[in-house]
């Protein structure tokens, strides 16, 4: 029983490495707030998924991984992703019985949230800029949305994930 858990604790640290990964993957200049919020979409399928075990503690060690890999101000990322994770995981049984597509619109939404949250607070900080292709960037996560549910859901189901 001991090893399962382990093996759980493992694909799901894979999983977030991968969704890591993907958030830091270059891309070209002018497309930089395109950029899917890979991190955020896996934190949500998982807070929705399994909110006993993936939820605001998670989500602060992710922000603070996040904040590291990035070089941003400590804690801006952990953050806005805790009181993210906590609304999600606290509606997580209301979510969880919407269409895909209209968790697809909600996602794109709280995503497009997220992204403004995060820049206030660097703009309370350090005066920033708004990239107007941050709500693009929302909504392309939003769009995205089913393929990472559906993906998520057919990892957790094959490897017994619970």
């Amino acid at each position: 029983m001991r090893q399962n858990a382990i093996f759980q604790l493992l694909i799901l640290i894979f999983i977030f490495a991968v969704a890591f990964v993907l958030e830091i993957m270059p891309w070209p200049l002018g497309f930089q707030g395109l950029r899917p919020a890979w991190v955020a979409l896996v934190l949500i399928y998982w807070a929705l998924a399994l909110p006993d075990k993936i939820s605001v503690g998670t989500a602060f060690l992710a922000g603070i991984v996040w904040d590291v890999i990035l070089g941003s101000i400590l804690g801006i990322h952990a953050l806005v992703l805790s009181v993210a994770i906590y609304f999600v995981a606290k509606y997580h049984l209301i979510l969880r019985n919407l269409s895909l597509w209209l968790q697809s619109i909600l996602v794109m939404l709280y995503i497009a949230l997220i992204r403004f949250a995060i820049f206030f607070i660097e703009f309370i900080l350090h005066s920033a800029e708004f990239n107007a292709q941050e709500i693009l960037g929302a909504a392309i996560s939003g769009v995205l949305w089913p393929w990472v549910f559906l993906l998520m859901r057919h990892i957790r189901r094959g490897l017994h994930l619970r």
